[in-house]
């Protein structure tokens, strides 16, 4: 972490979001007006353009050694799962965020347009690498980084970019910050890259993509053959038992299993989910990786896995217009998995030439065994713009999750003329 501040102590409660009263909100409202810290990147350092500029923020970092692959070493106190409040019956909002760590305006405003929630989970990449300095001015909120905690708790996932500088920082600084800070349960930290996050009738499952997610030329090059961990598909097996439950589940990984604008799919660790269901599974999948808003219709990996995917990538990154074209101009065609449709409305230019769109965030709502899923982007002042409205529902006896309706407030591109192929 950066010199002027003290390493993060072993307890969740001498970090953040201990007590979110109504006194302690206003007082740090006051605070966070006084100590926010000005951005130090800007969207024009972000884009492809200027490579040689990732190029030299990797260089410190070239050949670092991974860090050791945590886990949660005393199951008996704490394996990973982490109960979610309110209690049944009270609606509990879930705000996803990916690739928003890139310290820019956008991302601040993002953050500050998020509001008040239960939970905050962000699905990975700090940008450049991820190194100390990195996670601290994005996470660390003592000195003004604007990382918007929930109210209960709040999760990282790992993306590549952490991996870039080896993982340490993500598993030594980011990670003490995260996990439930509040509520009935007692302090329950996050120690490992992945978790679950769960209630009577949903479970948020977050899964490590990015600890493996590198190889090549000191580590510089993308795996798509990437497999889970060992351990972490033990934890999937052995702790969370997915095949032995029949809650809503709800995937959360850095890297989209699919995609219909580029061909570097990471698909190498399907098999290893699909072999963990003996039944038929209908589940939702939150990724990012790709810089952009896009829903997905269904998609069968193996024989007992469907997915209905949507990659929310364009939380603080460069969303660049240009590269949104889909593979294939033709709606059937199997390079399109599916596609139903993405945003690729122009916020502003940069550079004379470089179009680039919204970013924005997404908030679960769920209340029993219903999901209401909300989509916003950054367009208007201080208010938050809904773009987007689904609702799922989950039946509890068979596990299956159920489109109920979707809506378009602004006028996304349909790749699809029927959205409702999104939900069905």
């Amino acid at each position: 972490m950066s010199p002027a501040m003290k390493p993060p102590a072993n307890s969740q409660k001498d970090l953040v979001g201990l007590n979110r009263s109504s006194i302690v909100n206003q007082w740090r409202a006051i605070a966070d007006s006084l100590t926010k810290r000005a951005p130090g990147n800007n969207m024009h350092g972000l884009v492809d353009e200027n490579k040689l500029t990732w190029l030299l923020k990797c260089l410190a970092h070239l050949g670092n050694r991974r860090y050791p692959y945590q886990v949660y070493g005393k199951p008996e106190e704490n394996n990973g799962i982490f109960k979610i409040h309110p209690a049944a019956g009270k609606e509990t909002t879930v705000a996803l965020l990916s690739d928003w760590a890139s310290d820019t305006p956008e991302s601040q405003k993002v953050a500050s347009l998020v509001g008040p929630v239960e939970y905050s989970i962000h699905l990975g990449d700090t940008y450049y690498v991820g190194n100390s300095k990195e996670i601290a001015d994005n996470f660390n909120d003592t000195f003004g980084a604007p990382w918007p905690y929930g109210d209960l708790g709040s999760f990282a996932l790992m993306g590549n970019h952490e991996m870039y500088s080896g993982g340490k920082s993500y598993f030594t600084e980011l990670l003490p910050y995260m996990g439930i800070y509040s509520g009935e349960e007692s302090t329950q930290r996050q120690e490992a890259s992945y978790f679950c996050l769960e209630n009577d009738h949903w479970r948020i499952i977050g899964l490590d993509t990015g600890y493996n997610s590198l190889h090549g030329w000191l580590g510089m090059s993308p795996n798509l053959s990437m497999q889970l961990p060992d351990e972490q598909l033990a934890w999937l097996r052995d702790t969370v038992r997915l095949n032995e439950d029949r809650r809503g589940i709800i995937f959360l990984s850095h890297h989209q299993p699919l995609s219909a604008f580029d061909p570097s799919e990471f698909r190498g660790f399907l098999p290893q989910l699909t072999d963990l269901f003996t039944t038929e599974r209908t589940v939702l999948w939150f990724c990012g990786h790709e810089h952009a808003l896009a829903l997905y219709g269904q998609n069968t990996f193996g024989e007992k896995l469907s997915c209905f995917t949507r990659c929310i990538g364009n939380g603080g990154m460069p969303v660049e217009i240009r590269h949104l074209v889909p593979k294939s101009g033709e709606v059937d065609h199997p390079a399109n998995r599916n596609l139903v449709l993405y945003d690729k409305r122009t916020r502003n230019v940069i550079g004379g030439d470089i179009p680039l769109g919204h970013n924005g965030f997404v908030l679960l709502k769920l209340c029993n065994e219903r999901l209401a899923i909300e989509y916003y982007d950054d367009s208007t002042g201080s208010a938050k713009n809904l773009l987007l409205t689904e609702e799922w529902a989950v039946n509890k006896g068979s596990g299956r999750c159920t489109g109920v309706r979707i809506t378009d407030n602004a006028g996304l591109t349909h790749f699809q003329e029927d959205l409702r192929k999104a939900i069905s």
